[in-house]
C-alpha cells in the first residue's frame, strides 16, 4: 500500500487518541482539500519537508505491526487506528488486510471516505473496518461537481447502502467539513440533513469546522489552489453553535 504520512496522537478521525494513516489517490479534486499531496494515484516527486511528507510503499502486514506500537494510547482512551487520505477506499484490499490484523490484537479501526469508490469496496469496507467515517459535503449535484470534481449520486448510493448494511449498529458516521462559501450555509446543511433523516435520523451527523492551515502545504507544491481562502479563519464557537442548531432541526443527532 502506498502511503504518505502517519499522524499519531489524532483526536478528530475518530474515538479517542488514534494513530492515522494517510494512503495516496484520491477520484475528487475538493477546492478546500487539506491533504494535496495525498492527490494524485502515481508515484511522484514530493519531497520530506515541514509540511509535505513524501510517499511510501509499505506492506500491509508490516504497517499493521508498526501502529500496535501505539496500542497503550488506544487501550487507555478508546481509540485506534484510522485510515484516511486521499480515499482510502481506493486501497481497500490492503486497508482490510491491515484492518483483520489489527482486529485479532483487540485494535478498533476506522476508515475516513467520501464514498467515492465501488460498491464491492464498500461491502469490504462494512465487513472488515469497526466504524465508517462517511463524507457528504454538498448536496446540488451542480455544486457538488463544480467544488469537488464529479457528480455525487454514487456517494448518495453508497451512503445508503452502508446505512442500510449498518442499521443499528453506530457503525456509520456522516460528516460534513464546514467551508465558508461552499458547504456551510443553511441550505446545504437543510438539505443534507434532510437526506441523512429519511435514511436513518439515529446516524450521528459530525459538523466539521473549517481548517486554513493547509495553505503552508499548497505553497511548498506551487499549488495556487488554497488562495482561495486566504485570511479565511475558523468558525467561532457561536457560529459553530448555529450550525448545529439548523442540522439539528432536521431531526437527526448532531455531535
Amino acid at each position: 500500500m502506498t502511503i504518505f504520512d502517519i499522524q499519531r496522537f489524532s483526536l478528530h478521525d475518530g474515538p479517542g487518541i488514534r494513530t492515522t494513516v494517510f494512503l495516496k489517490g484520491c477520484p475528487l479534486r475538493c477546492l478546500w482539500c487539506q491533504n494535496p499531496e495525498g492527490l494524485e494515484f502515481g508515484i511522484d516527486n514530493v519531497q520530506n519537508s515541514k509540511n509535505v511528507k513524501k510517499y511510501r510503499c509499505i506492506a500491509p502486514e508490516i504497517l499493521a505491526e508498526e501502529v500496535q506500537a501505539d496500542s497503550v494510547f488506544f487501550e487507555v482512551s478508546g481509540g485506534g487506528v484510522t485510515f484516511s487520505g486521499g480515499e482510502a477506499l481506493a486501497q481497500i484490499d490492503d486497508v482490510c488486510t491491515a484492518a483483520d490484523i489489527l482486529r485479532t490484537k483487540k485494535i478498533h479501526t476506522a476508515v475516513e471516505t467520501s464514498l467515492c469508490a465501488p460498491r464491492e469496496s464498500i461491502q469490504k469496507a462494512v465487513d472488515s473496518i469497526d466504524l465508517i467515517l462517511a463524507d457528504i459535503k454538498i448536496f446540488d449535484t451542480e455544486k457538488h461537481k463544480a467544488a469537488i470534481g464529479a457528480d455525487n449520486e454514487l456517494i448518495r448510493k453508497n451512503f445508503k447502502y452502508a446505512a442500510e448494511k449498518l442499521r443499528g449498529t453506530g457503525r456509520l458516521i456522516a460528516r460534513t467539513p464546514l467551508i465558508p462559501g461552499y458547504t456551510a450555509n443553511e441550505k446545504n446543511i437543510t438539505e443534507i440533513g434532510a437526506f441523512i433523516g429519511s435514511i436513518d435520523s439515529s446516524i450521528q451527523w459530525e459538523l466539521l469546522n473549517f481548517n486554513p492551515l493547509a495553505s503552508a502545504k499548497y505553497n511548498e507544491l506551487h499549488n495556487d489552489g488554497f488562495k482561495l481562502f486566504e485570511g479565511l479563519k475558523q468558525f467561532s464557537d457561536m457560529q459553530m453553535n448555529e450550525f448545529k442548531k439548523i442540522a439539528a432541526s432536521c431531526g437527526v443527532s448532531v455531535i
